[in-house]
């Protein structure tokens, strides 16, 4: 299980992996490595591969928000 850092400074572990060059990745004193996304785009990919059940409220609107932009877009 990977622990993810989001950009608005939240977390989650999930069973995927994300693209070496849209992560910075760092050791925490405690042995856990993290991977901090680096790109709105990276974070958005991330969210689509974890169920909704595991996100937070906020976590849910933005993935939302980014949906409905690219539907708009079209």
């Amino acid at each position: 299980m990977s622990k993810f850092l989001l950009r608005d400074g939240s977390k989650i572990s999930v069973n995927t992996l994300a693209d070496p060059a849209d992560v910075w990745s760092y050791t925490t004193l405690d042995g856990v490595t993290v991977h901090a996304l680096l790109s709105a785009k990276a974070e958005s990919r991330l969210l689509q591969k974890v169920p909704s059940s595991l996100l937070t409220v906020p976590q849910r609107m933005q993935l939302l928000g980014q949906k409905l932009s690219a539907f708009v877009g079209q």
